[in-house]
């Protein structure tokens, strides 16, 4: 544990490298480098350009620790919004220092701050460190669902069945 303070910001389009190289580095500590297949273009655009999510950077000592992405989401049955946490990344080398819930605490603020009522994500079923820290901060586990996706490629099938299949 550390006694330095850690300073939290939201990120600038200055900080596009950061943002680039950090995302980098979390594809690859979650084994699955191959995936980070976005370029540094678009991942501009999405995020300083349509405003899709907020990324905040996370620094000690002048020094970048870490970044969090998150986006709003609405949940109908309770018609509230909450954010989902789609990134949290503290380098491997600040770890165990205290940043990570020093971050997660000023996330959870800012979240409030801007009318949001919870925060939700996901943590991969094999990083036992980490789901070991969110349980230690009291996050509870959702159960009882299982998360689906469509990809691109699909989405475009789904798109095309759909034009086949429309009453004009």
């Amino acid at each position: 544990m550390t006694s330095e303070v850690l300073n939290v910001r939201i990120a600038e389009e200055k900080d596009m490298e950061w943002i680039d190289s950090l995302i980098y580095k979390l594809a690859c500590y979650e084994k699955r480098p191959e995936d980070r297949t976005g370029s540094k273009e678009e991942l501009h655009y999405w995020l300083f350009e349509r405003k899709i999510a907020t990324v905040q950077i996370a620094e000690c000592c002048g020094e970048v620790v870490g970044y969090a992405l998150y986006y709003p989401i609405f949940g109908s049955f309770a018609a509230v919004g909450k954010v989902h946490l789609e990134d949290f990344f503290i380098r491997q080398d600040m770890r165990g220092k205290g940043f990570g819930a020093q971050f997660l605490a000023k996330i959870s603020a800012d979240v409030l701050s801007e009318g949001y009522a919870g925060m939700e994500w996901s943590c991969l079923d094999w990083n036992k460190q980490a789901i070991g820290f969110y349980k230690k901060l009291g996050a509870k586990e959702d159960t009882g669902r299982e998360y689906f996706e469509f990809d691109k490629k699909k989405l475009t099938a789904m798109a095309e069945q759909y034009q086949k299949t429309k009453v004009l």
